[in-house]
């Protein structure tokens, strides 16, 4: 497997995020100049109790992510991951949580899409801060694309259509909450009050951007 990796790596070299510079996914010159404050904060919320996003949905980002959602460029995952951990004090915070769980997708989209981002985004999180990743929600139908949506309109469409699977036990565990992007929150506030109400005791909403 590690040399099929570096293959791979020869072949399909890390470019950087901005630049395109190959070499590493955010190159040292480009790094230093980022600018952007990423918001990191403390919700007084029934549901969630921190939110993190890892950029503002502008520019170059709004331009990647839409391509890491809708043209199958799920390898940007690894991108957007390390433009989230940037600073040193988030992955201290992070580090103190003791699961990651992400949105999840009903089967049918995840199928015709090929992948879900946010289980991507997850998997490359915990891989950095050494956590473990557990798929305990899951999507029971299909509902409207949310970007389409008025805020209260979002609101309605993603009542109860999250539910726990049973996986592991989650009663008073600190969880990270994945998701792609943060607009109005309603997503991740539905499927926080899922974990919620199985006992989680702390949670971390973590996205790679904010509208």
């Amino acid at each position: 497997m590690e040399i099929i990796q570096k293959w791979l790596d020869i072949i399909f070299p890390s470019k950087c995020f901005y630049c395109q510079k190959i070499g590493k996914v955010i190159c040292d010159n480009c790094f230093q100049k980022l600018n952007d404050k990423y918001l990191f904060q403390k919700i007084n919320h029934d549901w969630f109790d921190y939110v993190f996003c890892g950029s503002f949905y502008r520019d170059v980002i709004r331009t990647r992510i839409h391509s890491f959602k809708f043209h199958e460029q799920a390898y940007l995952y690894q991108y957007f991951i390390a433009l989230s951990l940037r600073e040193k004090k988030i992955i201290e915070f992070l580090k103190e949580y003791d699961y990651i769980t992400y949105v999840p997708m009903h089967y049918q989209k995840e199928q015709k899409r090929g992948y879900n981002q946010s289980k991507l985004l997850a998997l490359e999180l915990g891989k950095r801060l050494n956590l473990k990743v557990v798929s305990v929600l899951e999507k029971r139908k299909v509902n409207r694309v949310q970007s389409s949506l008025s805020e209260r309109e979002r609101i309605k469409n993603v009542r109860n259509i999250f539910s726990f699977r049973n996986a592991i036990d989650i009663k008073n565990k600190d969880i990270i909450l994945v998701d792609d992007i943060l607009t109005t929150g309603a997503t991740v506030r539905a499927c926080s009050k899922v974990l919620k109400e199985q006992g989680v005791q702390k949670i971390c909403v973590f996205t790679i951007s904010k509208t």
